[in-house]
């Protein structure tokens, strides 16, 4: 039996059985709930707190959160007293968030005295929160802590993704299979990478190479092995629209990858071998946001040519035009009118694609007024003339 079942399962119900009253060390108390975080009360109740404190970032509009922040509220009853359990709306509070670089949500972060100890995004199992906050109960580190953790398979793809490639050699010894062995659905470690885009990404490439993996079609895309990838290809031409088992297309890989492979980019490979933009895309791997981030008008008309749905969302609502509002693509959103993508379709924050440039030229305009950087001050300004154009075009 796993140290886990003990640790999150049967150590709650004997500190509850042992204690003989409501004021008794570790007692549950029933009666105990989330603190309510913003602005205002952030350092008195995480900064200054005097036991471990669980910080859950979420939003409203946030789908994966309304799997977590229910896990999180069900905590603080059991942790009363020997930890704090807190959440914080990112919209509410978004100086808290962005101060402390927090990418994405949902975003669960650890303190303790008055320092972060570490974070975890996503939706993780509710033994795992319970596990870390014993963990720094009785004192552990937290990279200790995370080690006895990767046997669940969710924490093992966190820590694959969001750790330092030097956290992850410090882990090896332990756990020599840590970037060979699939995660329970098939998905490789290298595969999760190159589908999880960050500043260490490829660190993180390479150093799972070293290590002798498996390397799919889609990851030949990723790595830029362009002509490995059209032989592979020419041998299973439907590889070249088929998904991973995460739901990420060679494509969507091709396209992320592309800004950091620049020449190297095997998107035009997949193309020429007949990839597919018009199947339907998962939720987190749709097409619109990295074919804006491209800014290329013609590639974005080949993929409405070929059969791309410019009125297609991702679980947040957005389509092609909203990310061209968020990127200010004044030629890619005039192409999408042209095509008749509807201005007024709504995000699932009620959000129109004018909406997002109102929004984005009030956040810019106060950004103007803070930064001292003249270099800073003249990227600025041109982000807002695009703005500008993108609200004339939208309102005209």
């Amino acid at each position: 039996m796993k140290a886990r079942f003990f640790l999150g399962v049967l150590l709650p119900g004997v500190l509850a059985g042992c204690a003989t009253g409501d004021d008794a060390p570790g007692a549950a108390d029933p009666r105990a709930q989330v603190v309510l975080l913003n602005s205002d009360n952030f350092e008195q109740e995480v900064h200054r707190a005097d036991v471990p404190v669980l910080v859950d970032f979420t939003a409203t509009w946030c789908v994966p959160c309304k799997v977590v922040d229910p896990i999180v509220e069900s905590l603080a009853p059991e942790m009363a007293g020997r930890a704090k359990i807190g959440k914080l709306d990112i919209d509410e509070s978004p100086d808290i968030y962005r101060g402390l670089g927090v990418n994405g949500v949902p975003h669960v972060l650890f303190f303790r005295d008055g320092e972060e100890q570490d974070r975890i995004a996503g939706v993780q199992s509710r033994e795992t929160y319970v596990d870390y906050l014993e963990a720094m109960i009785a004192g552990k580190s937290a990279f200790d802590a995370s080690l006895s953790f990767l046997d669940d398979d969710a924490f093992r793809r966190h820590f694959v993704v969001s750790r330092p490639v030097e956290d992850l050699e410090r882990a090896l010894p332990e756990r020599p299979n840590l970037l060979v062995e699939p995660f329970e659905n098939g998905q490789t470690p290298l595969s999760l990478i190159l589908i999880s885009p960050s500043i260490r990404q490829n660190a993180q490439i390479d150093l799972a190479l070293a290590h002798d993996p498996t390397i799919s079609t889609a990851d030949l895309a990723g790595l830029g092995r362009c002509e490995d990838l059209q032989a592979a290809l020419g041998d299973d031409p439907e590889a070249a629209s088929r998904p991973d088992p995460d739901g990420a297309s060679p494509l969507w890989v091709a396209l992320m990858r592309s800004h950091r492979l620049e020449d190297r980019s095997c998107l035009r490979t997949l193309l020429d071998a007949g990839a597919d933009p018009s199947r339907e895309q998962a939720d987190r791997f749709h097409l619109a946001r990295p074919l804006v981030l491209r800014e290329d008008v013609d590639l974005l008309r080949e993929f409405l040519d070929r059969g791309m749905d410019p009125e297609s969302t991702n679980e947040e609502g957005y389509n092609v035009l909203h990310w061209a509002s968020v990127y200010a693509m004044v030629d890619g959103a005039r192409l999408l009118l042209e095509r008749g993508v509807d201005a007024g379709a709504e995000t699932q924050q009620g959000q129109t694609a004018l909406d997002i440039l109102h929004d984005r030229r009030q956040r810019r305009m106060a950004s103007l007024e803070e930064v001292e950087s003249e270099e800073h001050r003249t990227v600025l300004a041109e982000t807002l003339r695009e703005i500008d154009k993108m609200i004339a075009l939208l309102e005209g």
